[in-house]
């Protein structure tokens, strides 16, 4: 193999992240100790000159040490750590996408991330119904950054909605948000801007060409975001409540929640364990949709705080 070939292909297997043994260069190549030296050499010489790492040697081996690599493993573990937090993934997809942002880091940085991740992905708990999203998230980018509208069909969480419905609706945002990702579109359907959840839409029937919609009459995920909240604050109780909605939001967005009783008129007897304190946002934000039942303490909070909220909202000269 002629001398430059020989050096770009070293360089090749370098970047790859393989680690090179003197000795197996030697017979490979058909190469002297100083003719070996020699080539690594010009790889350094280059490295250097590009800023894209060092070699670093060691009994008679060789490999490639990026002078990022440090914040790069940094970067994939917080990613990852994130990613696993999600729950947003079916376990299929989340191997592939976990590979994925490792897959620049050396064996060594490789192995680094895979200890650290052990007791995360051992742990992982992915939402009670995963569907595979990556293809759709791609596809819904691609329909926003074109102005495309949509025609698809949608399972709403309403209990009036059992089926798919067809939607008639053009994305203007994609975004993640507790669990979930969701897609703000201009819906013909709701007279207006709706978020619809990705892994509700079912399929997608058609793609016309959409409108260049004015941004500042647009959806406002700024907006959006300050009226989200959630408080992580409480000790850890077991309750018991009636559930009227659609059961996977619950299943959801309580880990390891589960259905004590289906009742007569479709509602679900729900039994989870929870923080309290924070819990209680959710519970409220349900309305009319859930009564807690046990233990009497929540069921007390319940209670006072409902009616302190009702009694907000009394007209001091009516009856």
């Amino acid at each position: 193999m002629e001398s430059n070939a020989r050096v770009a292909e070293l360089m090749v297997r370098l970047m790859h992240g393989e680690t090179l043994c003197q000795g197996d260069l030697q017979k490979q190549y058909r190469i002297s100790l100083r003719t070996c030296q020699r080539d690594l050499s010009y790889i350094r010489q280059a490295l250097a000159e590009y800023d894209a790492g060092e070699i670093e040697e060691r009994a008679g081996t060789y490999r490639l040490t990026r002078q990022s690599e440090a914040a790069d493993l940094e970067m994939v573990l917080t990613t990852s750590q994130i990613l696993l937090g999600s729950r947003a993934l079916d376990s299929t997809e989340l191997a592939a996408t976990l590979q994925f942002l490792s897959a620049s880091l050396s064996p060594e940085m490789q192995a680094v991330v895979r200890k650290h991740l052990t007791l995360s992905r051992g742990s992982y708990l992915p939402l009670s119904r995963p569907k595979p999203l990556l293809r759709r998230l791609r596809e819904i980018t691609e329909c926003i950054a074109q102005n495309e509208k949509l025609v698809f069909t949608y399972l709403s969480s309403r209990a009036t909605e059992p089926r798919p419905r067809v939607h008639h609706a053009q994305p203007v945002a994609l975004f993640f948000e507790t669990y979930y990702f969701y897609v703000a579109m201009l819906s013909q359907e709701r007279g207006g801007y709706w978020l619809y959840r990705l892994d509700r839409i079912d399929t997608i029937l058609s793609k016309q060409a959409g409108e260049k919609l004015d941004y500042a009459a647009r959806f406002s995920l700024q907006d959006h975001r300050h009226q989200t909240y959630w408080l992580d604050s409480g000790t850890v109780t077991q309750i018991r409540f009636i559930y009227r909605y659609y059961l996977q939001t619950v299943l959801d967005h309580f880990p390891g929640s589960r259905v004590i009783e289906q009742r007569a008129d479709g509602s679900y007897l729900i039994e989870a364990y929870v923080k309290v304190d924070g819990a209680m946002f959710w519970l409220l934000s349900q309305g009319a949709g859930l009564q807690v039942v046990s233990p009497p303490s929540l069921v007390q909070r319940m209670r006072e705080t409902l009616t302190a909220a009702r009694d907000q909202y009394r007209d001091d000269e009516g009856s």
